[in-house]
């Protein structure tokens, strides 16, 4: 009898040794949904209209998807009262508020009273003893992301010195999350596209990589899963080809052949035909960096130069400009200074001012300028791709640059990848031309919220993005001023 008992113990102790296991276990659901922080720049903080503000922030993609997860009230951001936090004047230290529709047009927000110093009295949940759950930091490139602990805006969000002067990736953490999102890079190329593409502020692909690669290590650190998203093409934003698919010609010329041009246009952003034979006469603007300067044609006109077209006549050329342009498309030397004469009062008659002032090459982006801004993306997402490959498990990646290809190519839900001055009613982006609206971060959360799903057992409800629509529908804005339109370009370019 002894010996039995004593034989079904020693099977006994066989059967529940062999039911533990060093295999790790998939997260279950609770544990996954416990604690999401989201790590990032103004996307992910939820800029937009060149500015942050509280009704903005709780349409930040990640507290949408904290909403949809039920978890909203637990999910603390640096909310941020009226007038809200936009520009930040170096010279004056006068603080803007986000972009405002007044009188037709968009232009600068109110001024923070006090400026910095009235910043930190804007903040709603300033004194939670916790990091916040939303990390993202205006403006910031990934180097910013791993070294940043103040300086600005980034003082209301990090609060150090409470926090020990801690950085993004101290403070992430600190929170000991379960899942976190990040969605970081485009900054180090997007303030070379918004300051005329250039080069210099673009960050090389190898640093690139070394500094993402810093930021997943930091992250496994923490045993939390993670959720990565690429980087969009950045010159497919309304702030940079706007005037894409309206102004452009094509002209064959002496010396350079068959090429798409910019051309003179009108308020409605039509080009302006000169001739009033059935024939066709349209005039190029003038750009700083001509084919005859740069050797490649201009693709791109920024955002700050619509306004100073209109109001001072930028681009817009004089007799001399013109005569040179009417001998180079064939017309007779002796004949081009009366033809010239003639445009040039055409174009007085039109409200414009002949003053030969080119476009600045800040507020242009040229075909080389361009190639090198998209081969710095792909390479970032190459990048991405390897480093998430490279995890174990691998890490999923959302393809923003597949989501913004197809707003503007097909548009998704019924939102367009138009500026606001063309379709107020559909657009996915805000009054700035670079970040979302209320809608265009919808689309976003459900893309993020995709992805989540597929972990076993988590159905997340996706967000209804038609209930968004009608942000603008009060509106009917016919012109975005230079210095809102620069507004936005002060977040990210630092000179």
């Amino acid at each position: 009898m002894t010996k039995t008992v004593i034989w079904y113990l020693i099977i006994g102790m066989i059967v529940i040794l062999s039911c533990s296991s060093d295999e790790p276990t998939q997260p279950s659901v609770p544990s996954l949904l416990d604690k999401m922080v989201a790590v990032g720049n103004s996307l992910t903080a939820g800029v937009q209209s060149a500015g942050l503000v509280e009704y903005f922030q709780l349409h930040s993609y990640p507290y949408l998807i904290a909403d949809q997860m039920g978890k909203s009230a637990d999910f603390q951001q640096p909310l941020i009262s009226s007038p809200g936090v936009g520009e930040i004047d170096p010279v004056t230290g006068t603080v803007y508020g986000p972009l405002i529709y007044e009188n037709g047009q968009i232009v600068q927000g109110d001024s923070v009273p006090g400026g910095m110093a009235g910043v930190q009295a804007l903040l709603i949940n300033a004194y939670l003893a916790r990091p916040y759950d939303n990390l993202g930091l205006p403006g910031a490139d990934l180097y910013d992301i791993l070294n940043a602990t103040g300086g600005e805006v980034y003082d209301a969000i990090l609060r150090n010195p409470y926090f020990g002067n801690t950085t993004v990736l101290d403070q992430v953490k600190l929170l000991n999350p379960t899942l976190i999102l990040l969605w970081a890079g485009d900054n180090d190329v997007l303030a070379a596209t918004l300051d005329g593409g250039d080069p210099a502020l673009i960050t090389s692909v190898n640093e690139f990589q070394n500094l993402f690669t810093s930021i997943i290590s930091s992250f496994s650190q923490n045993s939390a899963e993670i959720i990565l998203a690429n980087i969009p093409n950045v010159t497919d934003i309304p702030y940079v080809n706007f005037l894409d698919d309206k102004i452009y010609k094509e002209f064959n010329l002496t010396g350079t052949g068959i090429i798409q041009l910019p051309v003179i246009f009108d308020p409605d952003f039509q080009p302006i035909d000169f001739d009033t034979s059935a024939a066709e006469l349209y005039i190029p603007l003038l750009t700083q960096e001509s084919l005859s300067a740069t050797g490649s044609p201009v693709k791109h006109l920024l955002l700050p130069f619509l306004s100073e077209y209109f109001t001072a006549g930028l681009g817009v050329p004089d007799s001399a400009a013109v005569v040179s342009f009417l001998i180079a498309s064939g017309v007779p030397v002796q004949d081009a200074p009366l033809h010239a004469k003639q445009l040039v009062q055409a174009l007085q008659a039109g409200g414009l001012i002949p003053g030969g002032i080119p476009i600045p090459r800040t507020m242009t982006i040229t075909e080389s300028e361009e190639a090198a801004i998209s081969a710095a993306v792909a390479g970032y997402n190459a990048a991405i791709d390897g480093i998430a490959v490279s995890q174990t498990p691998p890490i999923p990646v959302v393809n923003a640059n597949a989501l913004l290809n197809q707003l503007n190519t097909a548009g998704i839900d019924g939102y367009s990848g138009q500026f606001v001055l063309t379709d107020p009613a559909n657009t996915a982006f805000s009054l700035d031309g670079v970040h979302p609206n209320n809608g265009g971060y919808a689309i976003i959360a459900n893309a993020f919220i995709d992805v989540i799903n597929q972990y076993p057992e988590v159905e997340i409800p996706k967000l209804n993005t038609a209930e968004f629509k009608g942000q603008y529908s009060s509106m009917q804005p016919k012109m975005i001023s230079r210095l809102a339109a620069e507004q936005v370009k002060a977040y990210f370019v630092k000179h």
